[in-house]
């Protein structure tokens, strides 16, 4: 199977080969998904090999690796507001064919090794060809009750303008989609300024969370680490910045601003922390 479903601690975890993941909540009345992925493998039926319960499908925010498998759901899929363009243009025939070709050429950024993330019998234009789904907006402090499990949505801009995460009130677990980490790209034209992203990591830290779970990483984040990511918002140099080579935004001439001049051969290490902006949040 193309998708890889790992019971957590009350909710299920799902992993493609392209490093994303996706999370599923089974209550007693009906079921939740956080975000789709790209939507490379087939998703809405890994999904119904799990539970059949009518299902509510939240996407942290617009970028194409959250949202590309949308379109495999009859489902309502929620987003904040200020996402639904975002979602539109990432879903758009071009983006999703260059998404294809980078996932063909996947790589390993621990051991350098490369490999074809796409699965087997893999049809581009179909893919191509896809939506958004059907979308709907959703805003801070709406609940989904699923029977037994309650999802709480909070408003975290900063990687985009219309990010959500999402509290698992019974676990008191924060699910923060791309809203914070260690390696926050916080250059392109929907992100926020600085200030506004250091405000939703500190409201994040104010919820209390017992782990901040991120989507592409499947080691839970801990409150003491959003600390360090505070603070490296706080400390940015664009001017001291390592330059950065992205697929998208390059004319913003991004930049990684680490903690305590780490660089990003270092970006593994425990105690790395970063921002990655462009020359307009130069200070």
């Amino acid at each position: 199977m193309y998708y890889q479903v790992e019971e957590q601690d009350g909710y299920y975890r799902i992993g493609s080969p392209e490093n994303v993941f996706c999370y599923l909540f089974v209550g007693s009345k009906q079921a939740a998904l956080i975000d789709t992925g790209h939507g490379f493998g087939n998703l809405e039926q890994t999904v119904r090999s799990v539970t059949d319960k009518p299902l509510v499908i939240i996407n942290t925010h617009g970028h194409c690796d959250h949202t590309g498998g949308n379109a495999q759901f009859e489902e309502v899929c929620y987003i904040g507001e200020k996402d639904i363009a975002l979602c539109q243009e990432h879903s758009e025939a071009a983006m999703r064919r260059d998404n294809a070709k980078r996932a063909e050429n996947s790589m390993n950024f621990e051991t350098g090794e490369t490999y074809n993330g796409l699965p087997e019998g893999f049809n581009l234009e179909e893919y191509c060809s896809r939506g958004t789904g059907t979308l709907q907006t959703v805003s801070e402090g709406t609940v989904f009750d699923l029977g037994g499990i309650t999802l709480k949505i909070y408003e975290t801009p900063g990687h985009t303008q219309g990010g959500i995460s999402v509290l698992y009130l019974e676990k008191n677990i924060l699910f923060v989609g791309d809203a914070t980490g260690m390696f926050v790209w916080l250059f392109a034209k929907e992100t926020t300024d600085l200030t506004t992203y250091v405000e939703a990591v500190q409201k994040m830290y104010d919820l209390n969370a017992v782990s901040y779970i991120g989507a592409h990483n499947p080691n839970p984040m801990k409150k003491e680490q959003l600390l360090r990511y505070i603070r490296a918002a706080k400390e940015a140099d664009y001017d001291a910045g390592e330059p950065f080579e992205s697929f998208f935004g390059k004319e913003y001439e991004p930049r990684v601003c680490a903690l305590d001049h780490m660089t990003m051969a270092e970006m593994f290490h425990p105690d790395f922390a970063s921002v990655v902006i462009g020359k307009d949040k130069r200070k």
